[in-house]
């Protein structure tokens, strides 16, 4: 480690960026009315369901909300909490904009209490709080993860003991667990990494155990929540080799393949850099053993857990931030302070990035929405999208758009995902547990580029059978959207096109 004197030049630097990075992170939820995260008008719906049951809507004919102790609750608590207060879109929209920063926190904080200071490799860590699993929408688990480094940081520092310790150490948790019960099991890696590197001896490690028990305090809710054994434990993909390497390509995707594709290939050779390159750079142990056991769990772990889909997917990213941050600082401070800006550049250009695009996604998803002035008050809206694209790439909300049917017209809609044992919302109709996520999508027939027509036409007879009385056809002109008897075309605007069943 340099003199002290050596890093002031970078230090000054550090405290005076900080509170941009955490500004910079909550500006692209704060500038836009409709969120560009892919999941997030789902998200939204369910709020909606959660404030508005049992309030005398028509949600209550086709939700139930099961209101019970759960480890995916991260945004849903506060926002029910803000609901009265700023309503539901707005408090959705500002408990989101606290992710990122969070995250961006944690980072720092971590870096900072495992390396004695913020360091460059911090900055290369930067740009994955907008990763994949925050592009996606995966709110919940982002939360819980941003969490997670901000205990685990508390960890570093605090080395005492006593009952107070163990008391909030359990507290915070149970808080993480409460969140996500994966941010929970990134928690307990991350100690883990830190006790196991500074072991003296084996005759430590059942002190050790028994100092991180406080930790394992979610195991209770967790056996009571999962008692019931609804839904699949685990899942593995088929092509499982080549998914687990794309989760690694693709760490970074949501925005442009060229733009995350290179970002991701720049942190990676940065890294590889500052560790050949820098002088005198070393791995910080407790990050690296951190960072090993979570790149081996991103391997090992299925394709879905506890019915939650993607949970390897999420994790990737994480385990790159992590092992990226161990990285320490170099002896030479104007190598690290080149660094530094290289990696802050990173993230300003992710930030700035996201918030462009949202920014200008939300001008025409607010246009978009004013078809929903035409949807009949607590009816049961059909959505179809039948946007056509052989390579898809970026992460958007068109797919899950009409989710917010649900939220401004307390209709009923095919968009919502449900995972058996995880959800407080359920869906009454036995018959709508057809119409989930994934039943909008039209395929899409490659080479051509074009949506198959004929799976459209069938979609919207059998959505007609069974009692829809409103389809969104989303991603073709009205001249295009095949007729449907009984029903006549009441908006039309640009590719969205609403059929309104006509009066007898």
């Amino acid at each position: 480690m340099p003199p002290a004197t050596e890093t002031r030049p970078l230090q000054g630097l550090a405290r005076y960026w900080i509170a941009l990075f955490i500004a910079l992170a909550a500006l692209p939820m704060l500038i836009v009315t409709v969120p560009g995260a892919s999941d997030y008008p789902n998200h939204l719906a369910r709020h909606h369901i959660f404030a508005a049951i049992r309030q005398g809507t028509a949600l209550d004919a086709y939700f139930r909300v099961d209101w019970r102790w759960v480890g995916n609750l991260g945004v849903d608590l506060p926002v029910l909490a803000l609901t009265p207060l700023l309503g539901v879109e707005t408090a959705t929209r500002l408990v989101s904009a606290l992710i990122a920063p969070l995250t961006v926190l944690g980072i720092l904080l971590l870096s900072r209490c495992a390396h004695g200071r913020v360091t460059a490799s911090a900055m290369f860590a930067l740009p994955f709080a907008f990763a994949q699993p925050f592009l996606f929408g995966f709110l919940n688990y982002c939360l819980s993860v941003a969490l997670a480094l901000i205990v685990a940081a508390a960890w570093y520092t605090n080395r005492q003991h006593g009952l107070w310790r163990a008391l909030t150490f359990g507290a915070a948790a149970i808080v993480v667990w409460t969140a996500h019960i994966m941010g929970w099991a990134i928690l307990l890696i991350l100690i883990a990494g830190a006790e196991l590197t500074t072991l003296r001896s084996v005759r430590e490690l059942p002190a050790r155990v028994m100092r991180a028990a406080p930790l394992l305090l979610p195991v209770i809710p967790l056996l009571i929540w999962r008692s019931s054994g609804e839904g699949r434990l685990y899942w593995y993909e088929p092509e499982l080799l080549s998914s687990k390497v794309m989760n690694f390509v693709t760490a970074l995707k949501g925005l442009s393949m060229p733009l995350d594709l290179g970002m991701t290939l720049v942190i990676g050779c940065a890294a590889i850099l500052a560790l050949l390159w820098a002088g005198g750079r070393r791995l910080e142990p407790r990050l690296a053993a951190s960072g090993g056991l979570l790149l081996i769990a991103a391997m090992a772990l299925p394709t879905t857990v506890l019915g939650s889909w993607g949970a390897d997917l999420r994790l990737t990213p994480v385990a790159m931030m992590v092992a990226v941050m161990a990285i320490g600082p170099a002896q030479r401070p104007e190598r690290e302070k080149l660094l530094f800006m290289l990696g802050a550049s990173l993230f300003v250009l992710r930030a700035g990035w996201t918030s462009v695009q949202w920014w200008q996604a939300d001008r025409v998803l607010q246009s978009r929405l004013a078809l929903l002035d035409h949807v009949p008050e607590g009816s049961r809206l059909g959505f179809l999208s039948a946007e056509a694209e052989c390579r898809s790439w970026a992460l958007t909300p068109d797919r899950k758009v009409g989710a917010y049917a649900i939220t401004r017209r307390d209709a009923f809609t095919n968009t919502l995902f449900q995972i058996p044992g995880s959800d407080l919302m359920t869906i009454r109709r036995a018959s709508d547990t057809l119409w989930l996520d994934g039943s909008q999508d039209i395929p899409t027939l490659c080479p051509q580029g074009v949506p198959d027509m004929a799976e459209l036409r069938a979609r919207m007879i059998r959505m007609a059978r069974d009692g829809f009385s409103s389809l969104w056809i989303a991603g073709l002109e009205a001249r295009a959207v095949p007729a449907l008897p009984g029903y006549v075309i009441v908006y039309a605007g640009g590719n969205d096109t609403l059929l309104v069943r006509s009066r007898p």
